[in-house]
């Protein structure tokens, strides 16, 4: 998915962004002519700051965009919404969002959208990122509390003496922590199995586990093949805000910072469209992810997000989530929130 133009063009091409936005909204319910090439371009270039008018030449610049199962590639390529962006996009992926975040750090990948708290743990590292953007699901949820069928768990505070699996670092982590104070029970009286996703569903299939904490679209997968039942989930213990975050190293550099708000924006239009397609989304997601169509039916309508600017209450939310990471000893230092946030490269779209 990659494209070259001229200086001239690509100023008029992101001049373009909201005119392309708009069309996304309206394509309603035709999905026969969103397809796209969801592979990315291999190649890579260095990006050049200027054009010879002094401004930035987007032509340079490969984007290098770190995506989870989560359904942006396939958006992005159903909806074309990158058809004719004056730069070149290159797709990578992880498995959840604490690799996201120190790839990013590591200047390995220059944006990915991630969960609430793995920029957390990556500030509390020294990672070398910044939150560009929020993203805020419409169902105010991002996690779920998984049980099996038949068991007595109804509540975090059911989980005293349980065995329960949740990826380290992720929004899945903070979420279970939340859940775990507003009960009033010590995580120490939960016995805590640390396992990535892909592990996280073999435990709880197996029975391994009493609980799995995790997020979409694996709740909809293990309540499809492992007879898996949602009992807790969304607020108060979470408020479905993920973040955009992108290296450091790249946004020194105009022309990515120009490609940042130039991608957010166009992806925002590829969720606008997608709102309204969600099946449409949906298919592409399981050709893209290889999740059975029924999961990522489900999956669609649970994930629908919009990006939003880092406010006062975002950061609020954040910085709670935080402090009490910081208290219970999962954090190794505390964190000031709002200095991991670049303010000045989205500011929202009309």
């Amino acid at each position: 998915m990659s494209r070259t133009t001229s200086p001239a063009r690509a100023l008029l091409a992101s001049l373009a962004v909201l005119s392309l936005i708009s069309g996304l909204a309206a394509c309603g319910g035709d999905d026969t002519n969103a397809g796209a090439n969801l592979s990315a371009d291999e190649s890579s270039a260095d990006a050049t700051t200027t054009s010879g008018g002094g401004s930035p030449d987007l032509s340079k610049v490969t984007l290098r965009v770190g995506v989870q199962k989560d359904g942006i590639r396939a958006v992005l390529g159903k909806t074309g919404a990158l058809d004719d962006a004056p730069y070149k996009v290159e797709f990578s992926t992880f498995q959840f969002g604490p690799p996201l975040v120190e790839a990013a750090g590591a200047d390995k990948i220059d944006l990915a959208w991630v969960g609430n708290t793995p920029p957390l743990f990556g500030a509390a590292a020294g990672s070398n990122f910044k939150i560009i953007a929020a993203v805020r699901e419409y169902d105010s949820q991002e996690n779920s509390l998984l049980v099996h069928q038949g068991s007595t768990i109804k509540d975090f505070k059911d989980l005293v003496g349980k065995k329960v699996a949740v990826p380290k670092g992720s929004s899945a982590n903070g979420y279970l922590f939340s859940g775990l104070k507003r009960e009033g029970v010590d995580p120490k009286q939960v016995k805590l199995v640390y396992l990535p996703p892909a592990d996280g569903l073999a435990a709880f299939t197996s029975g391994r586990v009493d609980a799995w904490v995790v997020w979409d679209p694996f709740v909809q997968q293990a309540e499809a093949t492992a007879g898996a039942v949602a009992v807790q989930g969304g607020e108060p213990d979470e408020h479905g805000i993920g973040f955009q975050i992108a290296s450091s190293k790249a946004l020194e550099d105009p022309a990515k910072r120009a490609v940042f708000t130039d991608y957010l924006k166009r992806l925002q239009g590829a969720w606008a469209w997608a709102r309204k397609n969600p099946d449409g989304w949906a298919a592409a997601w399981s050709k893209d992810s290889g999740l059975p169509l029924a999961v990522t039916k489900k999956a669609a309508r649970a994930k629908s997000s919009h990006l939003t600017p880092i406010d006062d209450e975002v950061a609020g939310y954040e910085q709670t989530l935080a402090d009490l990471l910081n208290d219970e000893g999962v954090l190794p230092k505390a964190v000031d929130f709002k200095s991991i946030v670049d303010p000045g490269v989205f500011e929202g779209t009309s």
